[in-house]
């Protein structure tokens, strides 16, 4: 299986990178024959480094109910992400986002990084948010919570949702985010 990827990846790597001879104008894109999800071993969402490496694919399914199979992360200075997803499209999605230390306080968490729109949260962490957004035009709506947590980290969950989700889809959504946030959420100890 392996040895599958890798020849897919090297054959996408040398037509992008235009490998032809110098004298031809028109290089041909190889296309690899399209792979179906039991073609690709799921590898753990750890695995992509960065805020990954708090979560499991098997603990977001038992936190919220979905299974995701991808995951990627990024660290940009001191924040590190991740983001998961379903192999059947883009959305639904899930977020994880956390920043190492921070010297802000409950009062300053909430006065500058609680959006406009949010409410306030308690019970997670030093103090929390939820934000809920309408569907945009290529996705459904947005759950995202954000708090700062005992150990003076900085830490958002965000949720969203494929087109057509419901108002008790997004309702019950809360409620398993927070549980989600909550289980995340790191403790001075």
């Amino acid at each position: 299986m392996p040895k599958r990827l890798a020849v897919i990846g090297a054959a996408v790597l040398f037509a992008v990178a235009g490998c032809s001879d110098s004298g031809d104008e028109s290089a041909t894109l190889v296309t690899p024959a399209p792979s179906t999800a039991e073609d690709l071993a799921e590898q753990p969402a750890a695995s992509a480094g960065g805020a990954c490496i708090l979560w499991d694919y098997d603990f977001i399914e038992q936190a919220i109910g979905i299974r995701f199979a991808v995951s990627a992360a990024d660290q940009v200075e001191d924040t590190s992400t991740c983001v998961v997803q379903t192999l059947s499209g883009a959305w639904p999605d899930l977020s994880l986002s956390v920043v190492e230390t921070t010297t802000a306080n409950a009062e300053v968490f909430l006065d500058t990084r609680m959006p406009a729109k949010a409410t306030k949260l308690t019970g997670l962490g030093r103090a929390g948010y939820r934000l809920n957004a309408k569907a945009a035009a290529d996705h459904g709506p947005t759950v995202e919570i954000g708090w700062l947590s005992e150990a003076k980290q900085l830490q958002t969950v965000r949720f969203t949702f494929a087109k057509g989700a419901s108002a008790a889809d997004v309702k019950d959504m809360n409620a398993k985010l927070l549980d989600l946030a909550k289980a995340l959420s790191t403790t001075n100890g």
